[in-house]
């Protein structure tokens, strides 16, 4: 396969609404890069309650945080992470975030690979779209899918929530 150049300008790129609080827009994808890396942006509305922790087992992580300040959860630890914060997840590595802030947080998430990471973000969209809210058995399919395993399989890590 031959890597073409892409341009997306700002604003552009596939963007998929999770739930109320989240807009994820794809700025590369893995069909684009050779499944070498995936870059999306990611917004979160004042209050959004992000992802709880979770490992990959096949795909480094890395977040930037543009714009607010997000919380972070990392190797067992929580910390807010402030605009310019850079943070590198390993395989096997725990982690999650969520904004329970006054003010709306925009951070650059990064995969590598990024073999169909995007699948999960629409995945994501679909079974919170309309106002639903997705059942436990459907939220821990689509997390197997597509390598997210939560450190505690009934949602129930303290003061982390779902989208």
């Amino acid at each position: 396969m031959t890597q073409l150049p892409k341009i997306l300008m700002p604003g552009e790129g596939e963007a998929v609404q999770i739930g109320t609080t989240t807009q994820t827009t794809f700025k590369a994808v893995g069909d684009w890069t050779e499944n070498r890396f995936g870059l999306f942006e990611h917004r979160m509305d004042a209050g959004a309650p992000g992802a709880s922790p979770h490992i990959h087992k096949e795909q480094l992580e890395a977040f930037y945080v543009l714009d607010g300040v997000v919380e972070l959860h990392l190797d067992g630890k929580t910390f807010d992470a402030p605009k310019g914060t850079f943070v590198n997840v390993p395989e096997n590595m725990s982690h999650g975030f969520r904004n329970p802030y006054d003010e709306r947080a925009t951070m650059l998430i990064f995969f590598t690979p990024a073999i169909n990471r995007e699948e999960y973000f629409r995945g994501l969209a679909e079974l919170y779209a309309d106002g639903r809210r997705a059942t436990e058995d459907e939220l821990l399919d689509l997390m197997t899918r597509y390598d997210q395993y939560e450190l505690s399989m009934d949602g129930s890590v303290p003061g982390w929530g779902r989208h």
